[in-house]
């Protein structure tokens, strides 16, 4: 019975691989996929769109306002000079008008547009960053959950074995029920963690594809392995790096330009503008008389602004107090890049170090169940040493898996807070 349900377990692990129907998914593939599909990065693609639409607008500015109206009506009274009883109306009118000194304004759109395209230029750089390490976290827990998987199944087929072994040796005599019972226990134990391995591979499979938005029918196995990636360089590239690459950083800068120019269109509003107008139609009835007759008009028009109730002030207090705010937000994320390459460096060294004491854990705890096996069938260890082996072995490997992936989300923390994670991902061979 327990052959069958191993058997069933390592088949159903089979058949989920082979169901996928597609080839293998490796880390590289997966990131073009992401930044291509992840609706997050989709949306915020949108926002260089609103950039482009902010420069029609803002270019706008260069060229005149053209229109064309005309209209027919019926009146009661009589239009005309000569006291006839025509009462109808025509007008045909095409002007123009074209902003020549907007006190500054229309200047600063134009500056606003190209800083707000940079922006949205920037947010997708930072975003994909951002979602690149998140991709990394959602793959290698895949693979670690494989690995789990392989350990909680070396375990079972361990504990299997020791059961086949106590049962021999109680059919002879040399052990008790309660050693049965005990191997019996310890199996479903290993059972019971084999499933729930299996369980959580399926849910992080899931959640990785979501990611790449591929539905669940149309799941691809991933391919790759937990390693141990070098901590390169120094704190003092790092932070080098991060000054030159985050993106987040340099869309704060570009937002103290935008404000300073938003600075300058309040500001318009208390200054002269200057602005030309032309016009040119067909009237009829002319002047009152029953006749029709071209028109035209043209004319400069300058307005000087002397007091508007305060609204221009307060809204240039209101810009400046938007600057401040913009500046401070931009000496804090100097000093939380400072303060993340510093933490991200100390964790990475932090997993090293882990991770040796994980693999020296991990080669006792291999020694100590091969001592207690030979001890046990030598009679001279208990069985309930050799149980406590087995399970501090399995326990050791998870730990030791644990740590890899540990290590490995680390590294790549670190190059996250650098900015150029996408660049150090193409520089490596995974």
């Amino acid at each position: 019975m327990l052959k069958k349900t191993i058997a069933a377990s390592c088949l159903l692990l089979i058949w989920t691989g082979s169901s996928f129907g597609a080839a293998s998914l490796d880390i590289k593939e997966a990131i073009d996929l992401t930044l291509r599909n992840n609706s997050a990065l989709l949306s915020i693609r949108q926002e260089a769109v609103k950039a482009e639409a902010f420069r029609v607008q803002a270019d706008g500015t260069w060229t005149p306002e053209i229109a064309i109206n005309g209209y027919i009506d019926d009146q009661r009274e009589d239009q005309t000079s000569d006291g006839s009883d025509r009462s109808d109306n025509r007008v045909a009118r095409l002007s123009l008008a074209q902003t020549i000194y907007s006190g500054g304004r229309n200047a600063a759109l134009r500056r606003q547009s190209k800083q707000v395209k940079s922006i949205a230029d920037l947010m997708l750089i930072d975003s994909e960053n951002s979602a690149v390490a998140e991709l990394f976290a959602r793959f290698y827990n895949v693979l670690l959950q494989q690995e789990r998987i392989r350990t909680e199944e070396s375990a079972v087929q361990t504990s299997e074995m020791h059961l086949r072994e106590v049962t021999k040796m109680s059919e002879l005599g040399l052990a008790n029920k309660l050693e049965v019972i005990r191997a019996q226990q310890q199996l479903a134990t290993n059972m019971a963690s084999l499933s729930t391995a299996q369980g959580l591979y399926e849910a992080a499979h899931i959640a990785l594809m979501n990611y790449m938005a591929i539905p669940p029918e149309a799941r691809r196995p991933v391919t790759g392995s937990l390693r141990v990636f070098e901590l390169e360089g120094s704190r003092e590239d790092s932070l080098r790096l991060a000054m030159q690459y985050r993106a987040d950083l340099a869309r704060l800068e570009e937002q103290l330009k935008y404000q300073q120019n938003q600075i300058e269109i309040e500001k318009s509003g208390m200054r002269p503008k200057l602005a030309l107008g032309a016009s040119t139609g067909y009237l009829d009835p002319y002047r009152n008389q029953d006749r029709g007759s071209d028109t035209w008009r043209a004319e400069l028009s300058i307005s000087v602004p002397i007091f508007d109730r305060n609204v221009t002030r307060s809204n240039v207090m209101r810009a400046r107090a938007t600057l401040e705010q913009d500046k401070i937000a931009l000496s804090q994320k100097e000093l939380d890049i400072k303060s993340g390459v510093e933490t991200a460096w100390t964790e990475s060294e932090t997993t090293i170090r882990h991770l040796e004491s994980a693999a020296r854990a991990l080669e006792l705890a291999e020694e100590s169940l091969r001592l207690s096996e030979v001890g046990f069938q030598e009679g001279v260890t208990p069985q309930l040493d050799l149980l406590s082996a087995q399970t501090t072995l399995t326990e050791a490997r998870l730990e030791y898996l644990r740590s890899l992936y540990n290590h490995l989300i680390a590294i790549v923390a670190l190059r996250t807070t650098e900015g150029n994670i996408i660049r150090w991902t193409e520089m490596r061979d995974f």
